[in-house]
């Protein structure tokens, strides 16, 4: 009886988990096939004491010069009690394929646009650092493996592309 029980116990949480993650692929998929530059998605499965808030932005696309290109969107989830919040840059190919990701933690620390095939990134959400300064990641010469992003002087944070 008790093996029984637990072997219940286990399939709900294996399905509740999985189940969520493909909850997320779909809205990323939804958000890529429909192509708005700028436009931000919120999906909202928050309950009462639990937020569950996704917010996805599709940036647009950046080329490679060995004539690679990837499309670029950013990520906020809001999560927990508090709520905590994550950052992330995911990168997809053009059959909005998954590539990878920069996780970048804080929501303060994301790009705000694509402009001459750089992501842009600002510091005047970032707590303490200069907010005059812009940062611009280029994708000409490939994807960065990691990406720099000054505060004030040389101090930064740096982060590291993951798959």
């Amino acid at each position: 009886m008790k093996h029984r029980i637990l072997t219940i116990c286990l399939g709900v949480l294996v399905t509740t988990a999985f189940g969520q993650n493909i909850n997320y692929d779909k809205e990323k998929q939804l958000v890529l096939e429909r192509n708005k530059i700028g436009k931000t998605y919120i999906f909202d499965r928050s309950k009462k004491g639990h937020y569950n808030r996704n917010e996805l932005k599709y940036l647009g696309k950046v080329k490679t010069d060995d004539g690679r290109t990837f499309k670029v969107m950013t990520s906020i989830m809001f999560w927990g009690r508090s709520p905590g919040a994550t950052g992330r840059v995911l990168l997809y190919n053009t059959k909005n394929q998954y590539v990878g990701k920069y996780f970048v933690g804080g929501i303060d620390c994301l790009p705000g646009r694509i402009e001459n095939n750089a992501l842009v990134f600002d510091n005047k959400e970032r707590v303490d650092c200069d907010p005059e300064l812009e940062t611009r990641i280029p994708f000409d010469k490939g994807m960065p493996q990691e990406i720099f992003l000054p505060c004030r002087n040389t101090k930064g944070e740096s982060y590291a592309f993951s798959k």
